[in-house]
């Protein structure tokens, strides 16, 4: 059941960054005055992401073993969100950069799920 709430959670997740996260910040990012080798790394770094929360709504929803590194990733993203915001603008940054709470909250859902896969005699 976590598992499912994990993967519903990373599907959300995947269409605010694709719908509302192109606008809010891929479309500037490529409006910038940037150098080309620039813009086209964070161009695909962005998709990149794309794919990367997509494909965890199927490692989620699949609740095998990968579970496990894509809930780690999932807090790991979490962590970085988090160090960015506070360096750019101290406890503020995390208000301004919220990412970081869907990313650790579906990651540990992630790990809690497996780790009730897991346990002997869990159901």
């Amino acid at each position: 059941m976590l598992s499912k709430t994990a993967s519903t959670l990373a599907l959300l997740t995947a269409v605010v960054h694709v719908l509302i996260g192109g606008e809010d910040a891929l479309a500037p990012m490529l409006a910038a005055e940037l150098a080309t080798p620039a813009k086209g790394a964070m161009h695909a770094c962005w998709h990149i992401v794309s794919v990367f929360l997509i494909w965890s709504v199927v490692v989620f929803w699949m609740a095998d073993r990968t579970v496990l590194h894509f809930g780690l990733l999932w807090i790991a993203s979490a962590l970085v969100f988090m160090y960015v915001g506070l360096r750019q603008d101290g406890v503020y940054g995390l208000v301004t950069n919220p990412q970081w709470t869907i990313l650790g909250a579906t990651g540990g859902i992630a790990l809690l799920s497996f780790s009730r896969q897991t346990r002997p005699g869990s159901v």
